[in-house]
Protein backbone atom coordinates (compact mmCIF):
# COMPACT_ATOMS: atom_id res chain seq x y z
CA UNK A 1 0.00 0.00 0.00
CA UNK A 2 1.08 3.41 -0.94
CA UNK A 3 1.14 6.70 0.87
CA UNK A 4 0.31 9.73 -0.24
CA UNK A 5 2.18 12.08 2.60
CA UNK A 6 3.93 14.78 2.71
CA UNK A 7 7.32 13.47 4.40
CA UNK A 8 7.31 10.42 2.23
CA UNK A 9 7.77 12.58 -0.71
CA UNK A 10 11.14 14.15 -1.72
CA UNK A 11 11.04 17.95 -0.92
CA UNK A 12 13.32 19.81 -3.06
CA UNK A 13 15.56 22.86 -1.97
CA UNK A 14 15.79 26.02 -3.86
CA UNK A 15 19.10 26.90 -5.14
CA UNK A 16 20.43 30.84 -5.72
CA UNK A 17 22.92 30.58 -8.27
CA UNK A 18 25.24 33.73 -7.76
CA UNK A 19 27.40 33.25 -10.79
CA UNK A 20 25.04 34.84 -13.58
CA UNK A 21 24.93 38.07 -10.75
CA UNK A 22 28.55 37.93 -10.11
CA UNK A 23 28.98 37.66 -14.31
CA UNK A 24 27.07 40.99 -14.24
CA UNK A 25 28.37 42.89 -11.70
CA UNK A 26 32.23 42.31 -12.61
CA UNK A 27 31.25 43.16 -16.21
CA UNK A 28 28.96 46.58 -15.25
CA UNK A 29 32.15 47.35 -12.78
CA UNK A 30 35.07 47.19 -15.21
CA UNK A 31 32.74 49.19 -17.92
CA UNK A 32 32.44 51.53 -15.48
CA UNK A 33 35.99 51.80 -14.65
CA UNK A 34 37.40 51.76 -18.15
CA UNK A 35 34.73 54.59 -19.36
CA UNK A 36 34.90 57.12 -16.64
CA UNK A 37 38.53 58.54 -17.53
CA UNK A 38 37.15 58.67 -21.06
CA UNK A 39 34.01 60.84 -19.57
CA UNK A 40 36.19 63.30 -17.40
CA UNK A 41 39.07 63.82 -20.00
CA UNK A 42 36.89 64.38 -23.03
CA UNK A 43 36.96 67.06 -25.05
CA UNK A 44 36.06 69.07 -27.90
CA UNK A 45 39.84 69.26 -29.13
CA UNK A 46 42.70 67.08 -28.88
CA UNK A 47 45.30 68.80 -27.81
CA UNK A 48 48.65 66.87 -27.18
CA UNK A 49 50.45 69.24 -23.96
CA UNK A 50 53.91 69.42 -23.99
CA UNK A 51 56.25 67.94 -20.67
CA UNK A 52 56.98 70.20 -17.78
CA UNK A 53 58.44 69.10 -14.34
CA UNK A 54 56.37 72.19 -12.79
CA UNK A 55 52.71 71.30 -11.09
CA UNK A 56 49.96 73.36 -12.02
CA UNK A 57 48.50 74.96 -9.03
CA UNK A 58 44.97 73.43 -7.52
CA UNK A 59 42.40 76.02 -8.45
CA UNK A 60 38.39 75.42 -8.62
CA UNK A 61 37.39 78.06 -11.39
CA UNK A 62 39.69 78.45 -14.20
CA UNK A 63 39.38 80.45 -17.81
CA UNK A 64 40.75 77.67 -20.22
CA UNK A 65 41.60 78.47 -23.26
CA UNK A 66 42.43 75.31 -26.04
CA UNK A 67 44.58 75.72 -28.70
CA UNK A 68 45.03 73.08 -31.15
CA UNK A 69 47.95 72.31 -34.00
CA UNK A 70 44.65 73.38 -36.90
CA UNK A 71 44.98 76.57 -35.40
CA UNK A 72 41.34 75.79 -33.76
CA UNK A 73 40.36 77.98 -30.89
CA UNK A 74 37.89 77.39 -27.91
CA UNK A 75 37.08 79.18 -24.30
CA UNK A 76 36.14 77.17 -21.81
CA UNK A 77 35.11 74.56 -24.49
CA UNK A 78 33.24 77.09 -26.44
CA UNK A 79 34.78 77.12 -30.29
CA UNK A 80 35.42 80.52 -31.27
CA UNK A 81 37.51 82.23 -34.74
CA UNK A 82 40.12 84.44 -34.62
CA UNK A 83 37.95 87.01 -35.18
CA UNK A 84 35.39 86.23 -31.95
CA UNK A 85 38.69 85.95 -29.77
CA UNK A 86 38.86 89.08 -28.21
CA UNK A 87 35.75 90.27 -27.46
CA UNK A 88 34.66 86.56 -25.65
CA UNK A 89 37.84 86.56 -24.36
CA UNK A 90 36.81 90.44 -22.70
CA UNK A 91 33.75 89.24 -21.75
CA UNK A 92 34.48 86.21 -19.71
CA UNK A 93 37.63 88.06 -18.01
CA UNK A 94 35.41 90.56 -17.05
CA UNK A 95 33.55 88.16 -15.45
CA UNK A 96 36.18 86.18 -13.36
CA UNK A 97 38.83 88.83 -13.06
CA UNK A 98 40.59 86.75 -10.55
CA UNK A 99 39.86 83.81 -12.27
CA UNK A 100 43.21 82.20 -13.07
CA UNK A 101 43.77 82.12 -16.86
CA UNK A 102 44.61 78.38 -18.68
CA UNK A 103 46.37 78.06 -21.84
CA UNK A 104 46.15 74.72 -23.40
CA UNK A 105 48.58 74.35 -26.38
CA UNK A 106 49.27 71.65 -28.51
CA UNK A 107 53.40 71.16 -28.04
CA UNK A 108 53.63 71.43 -32.58
CA UNK A 109 52.19 74.97 -32.32
CA UNK A 110 54.52 78.05 -32.90
CA UNK A 111 55.54 79.82 -29.79
CA UNK A 112 54.79 83.24 -31.47
CA UNK A 113 50.66 82.03 -31.57
CA UNK A 114 50.79 81.61 -27.60
CA UNK A 115 52.68 84.66 -27.04
CA UNK A 116 50.02 86.61 -29.00
CA UNK A 117 47.31 85.03 -26.41
CA UNK A 118 49.38 85.81 -23.78
CA UNK A 119 50.02 89.67 -24.64
CA UNK A 120 46.04 89.66 -25.43
CA UNK A 121 45.36 88.52 -22.52
CA UNK A 122 47.48 90.49 -19.99
CA UNK A 123 45.99 93.40 -22.21
CA UNK A 124 42.30 92.75 -21.63
CA UNK A 125 43.17 92.74 -17.55
CA UNK A 126 44.01 89.00 -16.68
CA UNK A 127 46.15 88.80 -13.54
CA UNK A 128 46.98 85.39 -13.68
CA UNK A 129 48.22 83.19 -16.60
CA UNK A 130 49.35 79.75 -16.59
CA UNK A 131 50.09 77.55 -18.92
CA UNK A 132 49.17 73.44 -18.93
CA UNK A 133 51.71 70.99 -19.19
CA UNK A 134 51.90 67.43 -18.75
CA UNK A 135 54.05 66.27 -15.93
CA UNK A 136 57.07 63.77 -16.18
Amino acid sequence: MRRNSITSEKVKEADIMITPLADVSFTILITLMVLTPVIILSSRLHVNLPEATTVEPPTERNITITITSENEISINNELVTREELAEVLRRTIRKNPDDLLLIRTDRELETGTVMNIIALAKKLGARSISIATIQR
